[in-house]
């Protein structure tokens, strides 16, 4: 599953290091966004808690998926 974790204010010059202590919960970080403060990447959802738990992560936010009927399918 993808995720974008969101690093707090505090500890945004550390980011670098957030994404490492991620790395070591066994996420797969794709993009660190320095001046955002946010880090992109995937994992299996049993990752999360402990995502959630790394110190300087705000947020951990899974990716939103939809899946919309065929297109010659009665309800649209």
């Amino acid at each position: 599953m993808n995720f974008t974790v969101t690093v707090d204010d505090q500890h945004r010059p550390a980011i670098q290091e957030v994404a490492e202590r991620l790395r070591s919960c066994g996420m797969e970080v794709d993009r660190v966004l320095d001046q955002v403060g946010m880090i992109t990447g995937s994992a299996s959802e049993d990752c999360r808690p402990e995502m959630e738990a790394v110190e300087g992560v705000s947020s951990v936010d899974g990716e939103a998926r939809y899946l919309l009927p065929p297109p010659d399918s009665e309800i649209q």
